[in-house]
């Protein structure tokens, strides 16, 4: 997946999956980043002006790792460990860190119902060349989906940030499904839509997502896929 975030950062999603061990397991590669960034000087100079030093850029990396497992007909469970790396070309610019994060998804077959929930980031840590180590706070996702009847399926979902002075974050949305073709209408801190394409082994998908809280940019955001 490539999206242009609305900053002009690039963001890459590479992600394969496959049954091993009696479970699923998953390797993802995921990056942020962005050139051209123009350094300047500290202080102004006679014009009150600061002076063009040079030019840099800045990539953040995450390596995940993730097992999944069916423990019965209605109960799974996974584990998602994360290596970070970032790297900003100026002087203690450079990090490292880690993070797991632990899962349940729960079928509830008698009301068509699909419950998940996860705490992204419960044990974290990152490093940076300064010498400063930055933990952030873990957030609790929970999700639950209803399938109506066997065109379309309800979603809503909850984010919380474990620690207090945060509000809690939720979104919906619905998605109608017609042989190859899907239509996704939802919200989350905006209104976001969104078109799916199946042939054959490939899936195509596209999403627009409004992001007010950033900048009067939106984010054009495109998917591949493959099964088989």
């Amino acid at each position: 997946m490539q999206t242009k975030l609305s900053t002009d950062a690039d963001h890459y999603y590479l992600s394969y999956v496959n049954p091993l061990w009696g479970g699923t397991l998953g390797i993802s590669w995921v990056q942020v980043g962005t050139g051209n960034l123009t350094q300047t000087s500290s202080e102004v100079d006679s014009h009150n002006e600061v002076q063009n030093l040079s030019m840099f850029s800045y990539f953040s990396n995450a390596y995940l790792l993730s097992y999944g497992k069916k423990i019965n007909d209605h109960i799974s469970f996974g584990l998602t460990g994360k290596y970070l790396s970032s790297d900003m070309q100026v002087t203690g610019g450079q990090g490292y860190g880690y993070s797991l994060t632990p899962g349940f998804l729960l079928i509830l077959a008698p009301w068509d119902l699909t419950l998940g929930f996860k705490v992204d980031e419960l044990f974290n840590e990152q490093k940076w060349g300064t010498g400063a180590v930055e933990k952030v706070p873990a957030k609790l996702r929970v999700g639950i989906a209803y399938a109506v009847q066997s065109r379309g399926k309800l979603a809503l979902d909850m984010v919380q940030t474990i620690r207090s002075g945060y509000d809690t974050m939720l979104s919906a949305g619905y998605e109608w499904t017609q042989e190859s073709l899907a239509l996704r209408l939802g919200y989350n801190n905006g209104i976001t839509a969104g078109a799916g394409f199946v042939s054959g082994i490939v899936q195509l998908d596209y999403a627009y997502v409004t992001q007010d809280a950033l900048s009067r940019s939106n984010v054009h955001r495109v998917s591949l896929g493959g099964v088989w």
